[in-house]
């Protein structure tokens, strides 16, 4: 099927399926649906049922966690290749956090009984979402750490940091470019910072000459700055 061997070229670039056949692949594929969501749609919430993760083909799609009184916290942004809503999947709990497209999104569904099977016949898969699902834990044990501990410009300094690593590339003359629109009640929400803030911080290292805001796009003119603002 035409669609099955596109799909299966765009799962090989992923870490945990690149080593499998395309017999087993296509096994998986059988059993997945192809969703779209467009920008700001909610994707899953926090409590939801697990009944399913997904697989981002394309897009942006934010993490967070609510606070009783409705304050957001960004825990992670995550994009092409990776996966979202593995927890419940394996453990059978509610959603651990909500999920939401921050631009359009596509990605492929797969329902919690035909992951099971899959990973019951492919352990190495298995293996590889497990060490994925504990990085991500790590990484939000730092985040949190972060937030309790830190002073606000070192927490943005290291959110921008954290977010430009793993989404930005680097120009020829070593700015940081975040490749994603990025708002700042966004930023803020991940950072533990008020949107207001934010504004007020990019807008002095602007003046400084350490970042560059346009269209919503924020580039780090000077990463290594920014890095020793990070650990002040």
């Amino acid at each position: 099927m035409p669609e099955n061997s596109s799909l299966i070229w765009e799962l090989k670039r992923h870490p945990f399926f690149e080593a499998l056949s395309d017999d087993k692949l296509t096994g998986l594929l059988d059993a997945a649906q192809t969703v779209v969501f467009a920008a700001r749609k909610q994707i899953f919430a926090q409590g939801d049922e697990s009944d399913c993760l997904y697989i981002i083909l394309s897009g942006r799609v934010k993490i967070s966690v609510f606070s009783d009184g409705g304050k957001e916290t960004v825990l992670a942004f995550m994009g092409e290749n990776e996966v979202l809503g593995e927890m419940g999947v394996f453990d059978g709990g509610p959603r651990s956090a909500s999920a939401s497209a921050l631009e359009k999104t596509r990605a492929l569904r797969l329902y919690r009984r035909d992951v099971l099977d899959f990973l019951e016949r492919n352990h190495g898969v298995a293996l590889q979402i497990i060490s994925a699902l504990c990085k991500r834990l790590r990484h939000t044990n730092f985040l949190l750490e972060d937030i309790a501990t830190l002073p606000a410009a070192p927490r943005l300094a290291r959110a921008l940091l954290r977010i430009a690593e793993v989404y930005g590339h680097t120009d020829d003359d070593g700015a940081l470019q975040i490749d994603m629109k990025l708002s700042q009640g966004n930023l803020g929400a991940h950072a533990g910072m008020m949107r207001e803030n934010v504004n007020r911080q990019l807008k002095m290292w602007e003046a400084e000459g350490l970042v560059r805001q346009e269209s919503g796009i924020i580039t780090l003119i000077k990463p290594e700055a920014l890095r020793h603002i990070g650990e002040e």
